[in-house]
């Protein structure tokens, strides 16, 4: 056994949180050159928000720390938030605290996680039962459109361009399986960093992550796609799943100080924390307050910087704690609960409100049976809000795309006045089930959301509805492929190759029938003053499909196989 790996074993409790009074007698000087701890990214987003920087976003005063090393105590983290530093037990405290810029003392809890339930289930579901969709989600359809995100997609809204960070216990074959083919092509997963080992290296411990990642970021038509199939994201490795799923608070606040400081603009956490390995110091249920654990306090510090943070609100629902936990506690953040295909409340999510009496959880997703992707390039069905949850994070990645002028917070109020029960919001569902499309209608066309007022009879109906199937007449729709196309074309495994000598081509669309497949627009090039363009086949399912070529005042419609 490695020396480092002894390290990494240390009970948490025999940890401590030094706070310090101040940043240092250069605060004020460092805060003149934000860039130098702060990315572009970091500081767009808080202009756009209208958030000053202040010495908060500042590190912990490298003077403290060095006078701490003199003592030879060892400086096992830091966070700039919190203005503290996490050092050994073992260390003379009494010295310590009668240091003058040494504000106080506090254990360094270890935490029992509530991540949710990973197994497969095996539950079998018809899938050509569900309402259509024109966007090919394959087996994440119903997740999908039960949230209404497809009417985004199709306008093109898919989180391009918006930075989601994950935390998790472990991305196993992220960096492999094909429903993330494109995230990798694209260069779009563009940090990883783990804060258990203190390495960069996250794709191994935990297939958790990788799950929770694909609900989100899954690109695969036909197979599995993501709410956001477009966005940019960032892994972080929090939680030590091999070590009984233990994890110490400082992991959880390094990482969301990392997060900000690269420039996120949404955080996911399917993490969430309840009881210490002792009792005496467990938290208790009083304690969800929002403002009593370390972790909700870094969350809703994360939110006062503009960043959007959703959390899993946990799976203790039918145990004795019962309540969500934190951070979903924290005021700032969106707590998402867990409800089955039929829109019924799991049992195993978390109930709220919060101690204090809020709304929790905000808004529910489908938890239960929720297609997810493996390591094994399987995919498959699992429960836990630890699903439901990213799925309200990729919904809001789409809503950021849409309105970048729009503020965190007036994003998190138009997730919850779209959901369905908002005028009755209850302990189990909060405000209920968002609308993507009607949320993103609220933020293009209202210019204050305290101004909305939202009218509801009664809660909606849930659970399953004994209906008679309507008797359907299915006619196949035969296009008309045009003779003799000016439009030659040559087709490779991958790739469709286009050119036209008589005119420019304007416009390609893909098609199956009447549905158009709806394909990342860089599969989509046309070149050379529109006589030559190319079309990416890669990630089409074996089947028979067509081309419609757009050139000047008519079409033409070119048939194509994809082959196994």
């Amino acid at each position: 056994m490695s020396l480092s790996l002894l390290v990494s074993l240390l009970p948490a409790q025999d940890h401590v949180w030094v706070f310090f009074t101040d940043k240092g007698d250069d605060a004020e000087c460092q805060l003149s050159t934000p860039e130098s701890f702060l990315s572009p990214e970091a500081l767009d987003r808080k202009a756009v928000n209208n958030i000053a920087i202040t010495t908060q976003d500042l590190p912990v005063a490298q003077d403290y720390l060095a006078q701490l090393q003199y003592q030879d105590i060892e400086i096992i983290s830091t966070s700039r938030w919190l203005n503290a530093a996490v050092i050994s037990r073992d260390n003379d405290l009494a010295s310590v605290m009668a240091l003058d810029f040494v504000k106080g003392i506090k254990t360094v809890g270890v935490l029992v996680q509530t991540i949710s339930g990973n197994s497969a289930a095996s539950e079998s579901i018809d899938i050509n039962a569900l309402a259509p969709s024109p966007f090919m989600y394959g087996r994440a359809r119903h997740q999908n459109d039960m949230l209404t995100i497809s009417p985004l997609h199709e306008k093109g809204v898919t989180g391009r361009g918006v930075r989601i960070a994950v935390f998790d216990a472990g991305f196993k074959g992220a960096d492999t399986i094909s429903v993330f083919d494109s995230l990798r092509t694209d260069e779009r997963l563009i940090a990883a960093k783990d804060f258990v080992d203190n390495d960069d290296e996250v794709y191994h411990a935990s297939a958790h992550g990788t799950q929770v990642l694909s609900t989100i970021a899954a690109n695969l038509p036909g197979k599995m796609v993501g709410m956001a199939p477009h966005v940019t994201v960032l892994l972080a490795r929090t939680e030590d799943a091999a070590s009984e799923t233990r994890q110490e608070e400082h992991n959880w606040v390094k990482a969301v100080e990392w997060a900000d400081s690269i420039g996120v603009d949404i955080i996911h956490s399917s993490l969430g924390y309840a009881l210490f390995d002792t009792k005496a110091e467990s938290y208790e249920y009083k304690n969800m307050d929002g403002n009593t654990t370390i972790i909700s306090r870094a969350a809703d510090m994360a939110a006062a910087r503009g960043i959007i943070v959703t959390v899993s609100a946990g799976n203790e629902g039918s145990h004795p704690w019962r309540h969500i936990t934190a951070p979903c506690d924290a005021d700032s953040v969106l707590c998402i609960g867990s409800v089955d295909r039929y829109t019924k409340h799991s049992l195993f999510s978390s109930i709220g409100p919060s101690a204090d009496g809020r709304v929790k959880p905000d808004v529910v997703a489908m938890g239960s049976l929720t297609t997810v992707a493996s390591p094994n390039n399987r995919i498959s069905r699992s429960n836990g809000t630890s699903f439901s949850g990213p799925l309200i994070a990729g919904l809001v990645a789409c809503l950021v795309e849409a309105h970048p002028e729009r503020s965190n917070m007036e994003i998190i109020q138009a997730v919850r006045l779209s959901a369905d029960q908002f005028v009755f919001p209850d302990e189990k569902y909060g405000y209920g089930i968002p609308n993507a499309t009607m949320a993103d209608s609220l933020l293009a066309n209202v210019k204050d959301l305290a101004d909305v007022s939202i009218s509801m009879e009664a809660k909606p109906q849930r659970g399953r509805v004994a209906q008679a199937k309507p008797q359907e007449t299915v006619l196949r729709f035969e296009p008309k492929y045009t003779e003799n196309p000016s439009t030659m074309m040559t087709q490779t495994p991958k790739v469709i190759k286009l050119a036209n000598a008589e005119a420019p081509i304007e416009s390609i669309k893909v098609m199956k029938g009447r549905q158009q497949i709806v394909l990342d627009p860089a599969s989509l090039k046309i070149a050379g003053s529109g006589k030559k363009a190319k079309v990416k086949t890669k990630y089409l399912l074996p089947d028979e499909y067509y081309l419609v070529i757009k050139l000047g005042d008519k079409e033409e419609l070119i048939p194509f196989k994809v082959a196994e």
